[in-house]
This record gives C-alpha cells, sequence and structure tokens, in this order.
C-alpha cells in the first residue's frame, strides 16, 4: 500500500501521533468505554484502515469512509461488502465526506469533488485556486502583535517555530465538508476559512474563523521557545477549522483545533456560523485536537478529541462539556438516527515503527 504524503495541517496531526500510534503498535489500544449516558457495546464497520480521518452514513445506512493518506474512498452497504468507489491515481488525500439523497462530496488534494450514486463522478472547484485568488483570512494578523521590535527579533526561526508576527497565508486544506440542499460548505483548515460551494462550481466565503488568543506565560514561552520579553502579551493562533455540520437550528456549527501545540496548552473549541451573515459566536472551549462534530436531532453537539481520546459532549444551547464515550485516537463522529460512527485508531500505521500496522476502524454505537 503507498501512503500519500500527507496536506497542512494533516502533517501536523500525523507529527503529534506519531508516538501515540508507536505506543499502540506495541500495545492493543483499550475498548471503547462510555462515562455518560452509556451507549450500547461497539460494533465495527470496518477495521485494518489506514488514516480513517472522515466518515458519513446515508439514510439507507450505507456507510461512506477514507482511508485518508492511502487516497481511498469506501462504500459500505448493509449486508455488503465494502467496495472502493475512489482511487486517488496521482497519490492524493481524500476526505472530507459528506453525503446527501443523490450522492457523496468528497476532497481529492485540494479539489471538491461529487460521485453520484450511479457512479457518476466530477471534479466541482479547485478550493486551492480560490484559496489562491482570494486568500479570505490575508488580512488576519497572527502572532504577538503586542510585543516589541526588540522582542521580535529574539523569537526563534526556522522550520517548526512560530514567528512574531504575520497575515494569513495562501494555504489551503479543505478537511470537511457539510451537503446542504445542493450546496456543500466546506471547512478549510489551512485557510481558516468556511467555504460554500455550488454543484456549478461556484465558491464563496462565508466565514473567517478569528484567532484564538492565547496568553503567553512562562510555561508557555518555554514550551515553544518564545523569548522571555514574550511573557504577558497574547499569541494569536490560527483557528484552523476541521470540520462543518448544519445543526437543526440553521446554524453551521465548526470544530477549531488551533494551530499550536496539541497538549492543550490552546485549548480547541467549537463555533457556530451564521450561513446568511457569516456572524461567528463561540458554542464551547478548552476541547483536545477537535477533529470532527455532529449535531443530534436535539442540539447536542459531539465532538471527536483525536490525542484526548475520547468523545465529548456538549448540551444543545452551549452547557457544560461532559466525556460521552473513551475511544482510542477518534478523528471523526458521525449521528445517524439511535446510532454513533467514529473512526478511531486513526494514527496508526503511519510511525514507521515495527509491528505499527494500520489499525484504523470505522465503529457503530447505539445511542
Amino acid at each position: 500500500m503507498k501512503i500519500v504524503s500527507p496536506s497542512i495541517p494533516a502533517r501536523r496531526l500525523v507529527a503529534a501521533g506519531v508516538a501515540a500510534a508507536a505506543a499502540l503498535a506495541v500495545t492493543v489500544a483499550p475498548e471503547a468505554t462510555a462515562t455518560s449516558a452509556a451507549p450500547g457495546a461497539p460494533n465495527a464497520v470496518a477495521k485494518k484502515l489506514l488514516s480513517p480521518l472522515s466518515v458519513d452514513v446515508t439514510a439507507k445506512d450505507a456507510v461512506v469512509y477514507s482511508a485518508n493518506f492511502a487516497g481511498t474512498l469506501y462504500l459500505k452497504k448493509p449486508g455488503k461488502k465494502a467496495e472502493v468507489i475512489f482511487q486517488s491515481a496521482k497519490q492524493r488525500e481524500v476526505g472530507a465526506i459528506a453525503v446527501d439523497r443523490t450522492g457523496a462530496w468528497f476532497v481529492h488534494g485540494a479539489t471538491l469533488m461529487r460521485r453520484t450514486w450511479k457512479g457518476e463522478r466530477s471534479a466541482v472547484a479547485n478550493l486551492g485556486k480560490f484559496e489562491k485568488a482570494e486568500n479570505p483570512d490575508g488580512d488576519v494578523t497572527y502572532g504577538a502583535p503586542t510585543v516589541s521590535e526588540e522582542c521580535a527579533s529574539q523569537f526563534p526561526t526556522g522550520e517548526g517555530t512560530l514567528p512574531p508576527q504575520y497575515e494569513g497565508i495562501v494555504e489551503s486544506h479543505p478537511y470537511g465538508t457539510a451537503a446542504v440542499g445542493r450546496q456543500a460548505y466546506v471547512a478549510d483548515a489551512a485557510g481558516n476559512t468556511i467555504l460554500r460551494v455550488g454543484r456549478n462550481g461556484s465558491v464563496e466565503s462565508v466565514a473567517v474563523l478569528p484567532p484564538i488568543p492565547v496568553e503567553i506565560t512562562a510555561e508557555v514561552a518555554e514550551g515553544l521557545g518564545f523569548p522571555e520579553c514574550s511573557v504577558g502579551h497574547d499569541y494569536n493562533f490560527e483557528p484552523v477549522p476541521t470540520d462543518v455540520e448544519m445543526g437543526p437550528d440553521g446554524l453551521l456549527y465548526v470544530t477549531s483545533l488551533p494551530g499550536g501545540p496539541e497538549d492543550g496548552t490552546v485549548p480547541g473549541g467549537v463555533f457556530t456560523v451564521d450561513p446568511a451573515s457569516g456572524e461567528v459566536a463561540e458554542v464551547a472551549s478548552g476541547l483536545v485536537s477537535a477533529t470532527g462534530l455532529d449535531v443530534a436531532p436535539n442540539g447536542d453537539v459531539y465532538v471527536s478529541e483525536l490525542f484526548a481520546g475520547k468523545i465529548t459532549r456538549i448540551p444543545a444551547g452551549g452547557g457544560e462539556p461532559s466525556t460521552y464515550l473513551e475511544v482510542p485516537l477518534p478523528a471523526a463522529v458521525e449521528i445517524k438516527g439511535r446510532h454513533l460512527y467514529t473512526t478511531e485508531n486513526v494514527l496508526t500505521g503511519l510511525s514507521g515503527e515495527p509491528g505499527d500496522v494500520p489499525a484504523g476502524k470505522v465503529v457503530r454505537y447505539k445511542r
């Protein structure tokens, strides 16, 4: 099996998860455990997958899921064997699945694709080209804008370091989609935007998520290699939207995995976006590596926290988040009727360590 070179910020997720993946290669990951409103026993839909970062379920309970870094898209109908419905011939990442009545949206590299249930396939829009032409967050300032020039000159430089200040760069990595009517909403993780795409290929920016400010404490400065003079200032991290879904209230719900350490120092969260006005509001914060979400018919929000190893439930209206289910390395979560679907062990098989083989799964739980 060939492995696709993952895009940014997928590379950041992979790098941060290699240690966890290597550990899982030696010791079998624990089975899922429920901690509140206990779901039923897990039922594996698919196993031994490489990087299953996306999943969605049709009204007839067919499951569409990805092996992102293998460039593969699968369709599993009830009682049938899974079939490959798309394979990247260009060794590009495949994911960001959203299904509707007539077909499935997905992303191939930076291109939004569509495949009908009859098997007809089309490239709808090149979102990388849109980002290059528009760069919606190009006027947003990230970093620590209040530090002095002298202090800024002391920030580390080189690959893997954070600059003292910069504006949104041209970069696209569409990571999550939502099918709404004849359109798709796209969470562009690298572009920090929520896009609306029509089947005719029209693309527009609905909203740019706000930067995530974090106070630079002495501990944060030491961990990131920032100079002592930066302590007490805020560092505005990129918000990095990773998934988008339409809620029953007509608002878009978006997960944010800020562009910083995945140890909880820079809190992830959930936002709502008004698709008509573009207004953004925070629903929850304090999440760790929030990579996927779905919204139940009653308005409860379920979020996968990759490196926290759990599915978190946020009550409708934005109540206190609580752990719904503990699972190893979850990336995607979907609600369909009385069932909850997750993808788990999603970073296994990537470390290159002996014994580390793809052990990703798509799992169904009864809610």
